[in-house]
């Protein structure tokens, strides 16, 4: 969905919500100040609890799950593109259908790793649940966790999945291409909208 702050009027950044609907009808966005970001600066350094932000209409991003699937999921995250994907995983956990997940969580080192608190607590409370994190560049990672997302992911692939992915564009270009190298029908394969094999 759009996000725009009264500290910027008509500047609008694209959020994921990371969580799936809640009774209250509140919504968690991730978002990390970068740079040139002029919208996810001020939302991270500015906007204090309590302040007003304006929320546009949604859209589908086609990274929700087929209602009448109960295949195994791979979700792939990179960086912020955790927070689609952990609504997905909050998603099945409203309604478990015997489903099993494997999350894979990508950064570059252990402490990149973020939202690990709320990620242990759905791992704790889920046995269908695994969270794996994948550190691109931290010597100090365990060897089952070196390495970047979509590799660490393949190491966890099983046959009749449907895989999931969001991240860094340079992750998602390279997504599609290397499973459908592999064999994986292009239909498992979920990435933002935008993207084609």
């Amino acid at each position: 969905m759009p996000v725009c702050t009264p500290r910027l009027p008509g500047h609008w950044r694209w959020f994921s919500p990371a969580n799936a609907p809640r009774a209250d009808g509140t919504v968690e966005l991730h978002v990390r100040a970068v740079p040139a970001g002029t919208v996810s600066h001020r939302l991270v350094h500015e906007v204090r609890p309590g302040e007003l932000l304006w929320l546009g209409p949604p859209a589908d991003t086609g990274l929700s799950l087929d209602p009448a699937s109960t295949n195994n999921l791979l979700l792939v995250a990179g960086g912020t593109g955790l927070a689609p994907l952990r609504a997905l995983v909050e998603h099945v956990a409203a309604a478990p259908d015997g489903r099993r997940v494997t999350l894979i969580v990508g950064a570059r080192t252990f402490t990149d790793l973020y939202d690990s608190i709320a990620l242990d607590k759905l791992q704790c409370a889920h046995d269908w649940l695994t969270i794996v994190p994948a550190l691109s560049d931290d010597p100090c990672a365990e060897p089952a966790e070196q390495g970047d997302a979509l590799t660490i992911a393949l190491e966890h692939h099983q046959p009749g999945q449907d895989i999931y992915l969001c991240g860094p564009p340079a992750m998602l270009a390279d997504a599609r291409p290397r499973l459908c190298a592999l064999g994986i029908p292009a239909a498992r394969i979920h990435l933002p909208e935008g993207l084609t094999c």
